[in-house]
Order: C-alpha cells, then structure tokens, then sequence
C-alpha cells in the first residue's frame, strides 16, 4: 500500500528558502502538491496555481521589459521566451533548493523532482500562491529577483535576440543605399569550411568577419556596421 508522506511540509525551513513568509500556508501546502499525489490522496493539486503564476510571471516579466527597453514588440517578445523559458524557471527552483519539497507519491519522488518541466511548474505554482497569499507587486518583485532579471541581464537577451542585418537593412533603406554581403574567400574542408564575409554599403567596403556560418559572419559584420555608425 502507497503511503501518505510528506504531509506537513517544513513551512519555516520552505519559506527561508523562498525568501517570502506566508500568511495563508495552506496555499504554499497546494503549491508543493504535485497531481499524482494530489490525485492519488485526493487533495488539490498545484495545477490551478500554476496556471494563475504563469500568467503573473508573463505579466511582470513584460511589464518590466516595457519599462526599461524601447525595443520593438517581436524584440521584446523574444526577450521575454527567453527570461522566463523551462530552463531558467527550473534553475530557479535548484538555486533555492526546493524540488526536495515536492509532495509526490512515495518511489516517484527522485524522478519528478529531476524533470526540468516539474520544476519549471512548481516555480509558477508557487508565484500564483505568493500572488495571492499577498498582490502583484510583491509577486512581482519576488519572480523578478529568484530570476535573476535585472536590466544588464536582459540586456544580454537584447543583443541574443536582434536580427543586425534586418536593422541595418532597415537603417540603410531610410538613406537609400544598397547592403551586400560578398564571400571573399572559402578555406578548410567541405565539412570544416570557413567562410570570411565583407560587407559593402553602396559598393563602399566595410567590416570583415570569418566564421564556419556565412549568416553568423554575415550577422558580425551587420552589427559591427551598425556599431561604427553609432546606431547601436
């Protein structure tokens, strides 16, 4: 028979590690409840919380960008996918030390714990219950910090998420000049190729880059011509 464990979380030690104490604990308990513990005991799992903390965590994630960048909406898009992607939610949840915390059926425990995608759940369940356990601002200001998100580290998703040729393209046609890309030469092995790319502004040499991709060199030249005109 499948016995009921982990049936008193460890409130205060949990709430250290979140940095945030409860008033209502019983909604951090649902937010540590996985389905098949849930399901198995019939209690409420932590689905409903997780689906309201993804919700706040795109909200407060977007509002922050809106207010510190000027970027265009599909840069701002993709800065957001990649702040608040599986990958960060689940690093987030090993950083505080909280998947030990999960309340599964016992034998499942170390194999849903490990899931990437468990983890990335319970950090949203658990933002819906800070929510509303308290308001959006200090939800907010919680997700933000366990993310890491400040305004140099979404920074560095600006520059991972703008197209330099598309800018430049867009740049050069409000002046009326023409943008190629020419191979200069090939060197390596048909596998091991390595291609080095000029750029050329109204048939005005500019940048040179060599790399194994013609569109990352050809991206390296765009932004180091965007850079020598001052437009980035």
């Amino acid at each position: 028979m499948i016995e009921k464990t982990k049936l008193a979380p460890d409130f205060d030690k949990i709430e250290q590690k979140l940095g945030y104490k409860f008033q209502d604990r019983s909604l951090l308990e649902i937010a540590l409840t996985h389905i098949t513990f849930a399901n198995t005991f019939k209690e409420k799992s932590n689905q409903r919380l997780e689906f309201l903390g993804d919700s706040v965590l795109g909200v407060a994630v977007a509002l922050f960008l809106f207010e510190n960048f000027k970027e265009r909406e599909g840069v701002l898009t993709k800065m957001r996918s990649n702040l608040v992607d599986e990958s960060n939610l689940s690093k987030a949840i090993d950083k505080m030390k909280l998947a030990c915390h999960l309340r599964v059926v016992e034998g499942n425990s170390h194999e849903l714990s490990n899931l990437a995608s468990v983890k990335a759940d319970l950090f949203e369940a658990i933002l819906g219950a800070i929510f509303l356990d308290s308001n959006f601002h200090t939800a907010c200001g919680w997700c933000l910090n366990k993310l890491g998100i400040d305004k140099q580290n979404a920074q560095k998703k600006v520059v991972a998420t703008k197209d330099f040729k598309s800018m430049l393209q867009e740049e050069m046609q409000k002046q009326g000049k023409k943008v190629q890309y020419k191979v200069l030469k090939e060197e390596g092995k048909p596998h091991e190729r390595a291609f080095t790319i000029q750029i050329f502004i109204d048939n005005e040499p500019g940048a040179i880059s060599t790399n194994i991709s013609k569109k990352v060199a050809e991206m390296e030249v765009a932004k180091q011509t965007l850079k020598n005109k001052g437009i980035i």
